[in-house]
């Protein structure tokens, strides 16, 4: 039984995930915009329309941890290790700067080399 819920719960933060998110690191907002399904991650700057790239990912709700794998793009080739909060219709994500240490909390700290995005979703 805790089994299948556990599965369900990652299950639902797999569906609820999916969509257009847009917003920004603190103090850049609306500079990121993210495209998110069921396989992969496509970005871009909506300000200027530039790629962020495109790659995959992988969550583990239990954890409340994504992993972004970026196949092309100005960061391709590199791993992204990360936490994520999903409340209500706002995405929290951090991540590493490619680094392969995972962040321990949900809060920008780039001297640490920890990266904080707040997303809205638009869709």
């Amino acid at each position: 039984m805790l089994a299948s819920l556990a599965v369900n719960g990652e299950e639902i933060d797999k569906q609820r995930i999916l969509g257009v998110w847009a917003g920004g690191m603190p103090g850049e907002p609306g500079t990121i915009e993210l495209t998110i399904t069921p396989s992969k991650i496509v970005g871009r700057n909506p300000r200027n329309g530039k790629s962020l790239g495109e790659g995959t990912y992988e969550i583990d709700s239990t954890k409340k941890t994504i992993d972004a794998h970026v196949i092309n793009g100005p960061f391709g080739g590199k791993t992204y290790l990360g936490l994520y909060s999903l409340e209500g219709n706002t995405l929290k994500w951090v991540s590493n700067g490619g680094r392969k240490k995972r962040p321990v909390d949900i809060v920008h700290r780039p001297d640490r080399d920890q990266f904080l995005m707040v997303l809205e979703r638009l869709k």
